[in-house]
């Protein structure tokens, strides 16, 4: 008796759940220089695990903040790698009810502050 099987684990294609979605926080180092209420960090995912982070107050772009690569654990977990001043660097988020993406500390500490979670638009 011979069976027929793959040698090959052939794994499902996992479903990019951020990708073209757009976030937001405050962003407290701007509120702190220029006042206003109205200063965030837009955190936007594209479809080619790439992220951007661009500076707003009110409606206007002011800046780009940040860009780089993402990836996503399958406990909703999100890592974004940057390079800055020629050092790379990773942050990790978790995915809290798919609304909400809470800093996590190198220690593990998640984050709940308003000024570090990221929510969905």
């Amino acid at each position: 008796l011979s069976a027929c099987s793959s040698k090959e684990n052939i794994e499902p294609e996992q479903i990019n759940i951020l990708s073209q979605t757009v976030w937001l926080r405050k962003d407290m180092s701007s509120e702190i220089i220029y006042g206003g209420g109205d200063n965030y960090l837009k955190l936007s995912f594209k479809q080619d695990y790439s992220y951007e982070i661009v500076r707003i107050k009110g409606d206007k772009v002011n800046s780009l903040y940040e860009e780089g690569v993402y990836t996503i654990t399958d406990n909703k977990d999100v890592i974004l790698n940057t390079e800055k001043n020629n050092q790379k660097t990773s942050l990790r988020y978790v995915l809290d009810n798919n609304r909400t993406l809470n800093r996590v500390t190198e220690d593990g500490q998640i984050l709940t502050h308003a000024y570090e979670a990221y929510i969905k638009q």
